[in-house]
């Protein structure tokens, strides 16, 4: 698998970050929500609603209840008909390089528990700066190897 180019790496974060701010521009409400608030200040019924997005008025009040797990298509429909348009963005908990070096140290801390299992089998404990010593050396080799590595054995 191929690295991230520059331009890849800054796009997902700006991305993340933009998703970051609707995040705390809405405040945590519901799509149904802010469906309900736009239709209202639209000064639009539910009947209206409904039939501008070609589905039952029940429809429109479930999803604005939040008692519904809607679909993107009903979403899409409903929203085209308050113009307005659906954007769905992943938003990063973390950066992808910490994201890698999170499940390269979980790999590496696997195999190093496996051979520590089997030295200790051996009377041959080794001691904890070893460990740690082998542990980095382990992250960097899989965060350099191969990406099947990286996500295949946990």
């Amino acid at each position: 698998m191929r690295e991230y180019t520059v331009s890849e790496k800054l796009l997902i974060k700006e991305v993340t970050e933009a998703s970051r701010n609707v995040k705390e521009v809405t405040r945590g409400l519901s799509i149904g929500l802010l469906i309900k608030f736009i239709r209202k200040q639209l000064k639009m019924s539910q009947i209206v609603l409904a039939k501008r997005a070609g589905m039952p008025q029940s429809t429109i009040s479930r999803v604005e209840q939040g008692k519904t797990d809607v679909n993107v298509s009903t979403l899409e429909k409903i929203l085209q008909a308050l113009s307005c348009e659906l954007v769905l963005t992943p938003m990063l908990e973390r950066s992808i390089d910490e994201i890698r070096k999170d499940q390269a140290k979980k790999v590496a801390e696997k195999q190093i528990r496996y051979v520590q299992g089997t030295m200790n089998l051996e009377n041959q404990e080794p001691d904890s700066e070893y460990l740690e010593e082998v542990l980095k050396q382990e992250t960097e080799k899989l965060l350099r190897g191969s990406s099947k590595r990286l996500w295949e054995e946990v």
